[in-house]
């Protein structure tokens, strides 16, 4: 009998903490879980939440900032020979054209800094936005285009703005508001992007240099690396139009016809991209 209640003393002492150690760890893991859902995966999946809100917020005005980049840059093609870039005597269509393209990255830099691109939007439609967002900046400032004509071709290095231009010109088109003002962030008007442009500020027009120096040498032949350029980045700017109203319920409908104009090599290498993304009706 006293054998039986040693052995009954000892089996219940290690139940005691079998027990103790299984309520320990099951409140280990069931704090950790509640750790991992209200601080990590709520936090994430809220962040994610308002990321997609201010994607949505800000479309319509990227959408209108690029819609009036693609009309001047078809109007800039279609008068290319008039030489109004570099009228030495009026200024307007220089500084209007510098303007809609700092309008655009201006946007831009408004979408990369409220909706955290790259690590908070994963899903299929905003993965789908960003490749054509950053294709838009790959048109202007990616050798990949011209890999196979830089012998024959000259002038490819200077027929491209860096990606850190880009991203300070859309810094100084933001506009600077006052912290006890609040409100939603906007670009510059152009009225006041003309003032300051004429004002001499160096720290302003050395950044639209870049873009100035790949606009004012464009000339009409498929062998001038900046035509090409032009309309490299025309193109990928019109799938950023047709991808963000592919109904043309903000904007008029105008065909992808630039592949035409294109040196030959440069051309494959764009259709070989396009085809890649699904748009081989633009390719035929």
């Amino acid at each position: 009998m006293d054998l039986l209640h040693q052995v009954f003393e000892e089996t219940t002492l290690l139940w005691a903490l079998i027990l103790l150690s299984l309520g320990l760890i099951t409140e280990f893991f069931t704090s950790w879980i509640e750790f991992l859902f209200d601080k990590i995966i709520g936090s994430r999946y809220l962040r994610k939440r308002e990321a997609k809100k201010m994607l949505r917020k800000y479309s319509r005005p990227i959408l209108q900032a690029a819609d009036s980049l693609d009309r001047r840059i078809e109007n800039m093609m279609a008068f290319i020979d008039k030489g109004w870039f570099d009228d030495p005597d009026d200024d307007y269509y220089r500084l209007s054209t510098l303007y809609v393209f700092g309008r655009y990255f201006g946007w831009c830099k408004i979408v990369e800094d409220e909706t955290f691109l790259e690590f908070e939007l994963s899903d299929t439609e905003e993965k789908e936005f960003i490749r054509h967002f950053y294709r838009v900046f790959k048109g202007i400032n990616s050798f990949y285009y011209f890999e196979s004509v830089f012998d024959e071709m000259h002038d490819i290095e200077n027929a491209t703005v860096p990606r850190f231009a880009l991203t300070a010109i859309g810094e100084l088109m933001k506009e600077k508001l006052d912290k006890k003002e609040g409100g939603p962030p906007s670009v510059i008007r152009f009225v006041d992007f003309a003032e300051k442009y004429r004002s001499n500020d160096e720290g302003f027009k050395e950044w639209f240099s870049y873009l100035e120096n790949v606009l004012s040498p464009i000339e009409n032949e498929e062998s001038n690396a900046y035509w090409n350029r032009l309309i490299i980045f025309a193109i990928t700017l019109r799938l950023m139009i047709l991808y963000l109203d592919p109904k043309n319920r903000l904007t008029a409908h105008r065909r992808t016809h630039y592949l035409g104009y294109l040196h030959p090599e440069v051309r494959a290498r764009v259709c070989r991209e396009l085809k890649k993304a699904g748009y081989t009706d633009i390719i035929r």
